[in-house]
């Protein structure tokens, strides 16, 4: 063989490899950026103010083909920094042992930085706050451990504002959340915040609030679409139903359109289930405040149960505790 065929040769070894390391690392950059996804993020609650507390909530969901284990220490699975406006400070010393988050491929878990957290998120001063949120995970490959990947993480930005205490922004623009999100939060319709310049009403298909320029007001009503707030409205008509664990294998009975906030507590970790969704389920994109499992809203006439498994924290413990999980059940007739 010529010198000059074994240095082709060799140039086309050394192209060979150099492209499937390439290739390799894309892949690996892939799985890593595309595979692990943070969703959903929102602070609770949603309408801060300076001075007050806040955390922020998401979801960590798994659509790879392998199972992670979530780092999720005393500060909880979120590292959160701000750029200004907010801080993290240590609220309490750590002495409990976190729950190990495992996530299997294609699964998902929702998490809070208020749960099992000893950090503090506060509100120091009004503006817009941008931060970034990052979770570290292990890529588990039990069958060969050493194809395992540790040390990941990836991260997401999110923006909010934090209001003065007259719910002003730092530039002096009022800054509050739409009439339905207030009410499906779980505030009174009757006390519902408006915009400078809006009246308070309630629809009167559904009872829903509403907000109005004062000069339609009077037209509405003789109409017969909206009813003010004083109006003899019950308060089982007028606002969202709390439904808490005492109301285990209890019934309800809702009109279409109305909701109700399921609160069973901090106690547990509730999976919460809806066999019939045409009839009720949760409604999306609504952050509820802490202890609560989420709004859930009628949409049809019909019957639907609700069903909610409690494990206590410790079950996932090693060893694991031997506080037995709880069942709750509620029977829901949408007329």
């Amino acid at each position: 063989m010529t010198k000059n065929k074994i240095t082709v040769n060799t140039i086309a070894v050394i192209l060979v490899v150099s492209i499937l390391v390439l290739a390799n690392s894309k892949l690996v950059q892939a799985e890593k950026t595309e595979t692990i996804e943070i969703l959903n993020l929102a602070v609770e609650p949603a309408l801060i103010n300076v001075g007050d507390v806040f955390s922020i909530n998401g979801s960590i969901v798994n659509n790879s083909t392998n199972t992670i284990s979530v780092h999720n220490g005393c500060a909880g699975p979120f590292s959160v920094s701000f750029d200004d406006h907010a801080s993290v400070t240590m609220e309490k010393v750590c002495n409990w042992m976190p729950i190990q988050i495992i996530l299997k491929p294609g699964e998902s878990r929702d998490v809070a930085t208020s749960l099992g957290s000893n950090l503090v998120y506060s509100a120091d001063s009004s503006g817009i706050v941008t931060g970034n949120v990052t979770v570290s995970y292990d890529v588990i490959n039990k069958s060969n451990p050493d194809l395992s990947n540790m040390g990941n993480t990836i991260s997401k930005s999110i923006s909010f504002t934090i209001n003065d205490k007259n719910n002003q922004v730092g530039g002096g623009h009022t800054t509050i959340l739409s009439p339905l999100k207030q009410f499906k939060s779980g505030i009174n319709a009757k006390n519902i915040q408006c915009n400078d310049g809006l009246e308070l009403v309630i629809k009167t298909h559904g009872n829903s609030p509403a907000c109005v320029k004062p000069t339609t007001v009077e037209k509405l009503v003789s109409l017969g679409w909206i009813k003010l707030p004083q109006s003899n409205v019950s308060e089982e008509e007028s606002s969202t139903k709390d439904i808490i664990l005492e109301d285990s294998g209890k019934s309800i009975t809702l009109k279409t359109g109305q909701s109700f906030l399921l609160k069973l507590g901090e106690d547990f970790e509730w999976n919460v289930e809806v066999d019939n969704q045409d009839v009720v389920s949760r409604a999306l994109n609504i952050m509820v405040i802490r202890g609560a499992q989420g709004v859930y809203e009628a949409h049809a006439p019909g019957h639907a149960t609700l069903t909610a498994v409690g494990d206590p924290p410790c079950l996932h413990s090693e060893p694991p505790c031997k506080i037995h999980s709880t069942l709750f059940t509620l029977d829901i007739e949408v007329i």
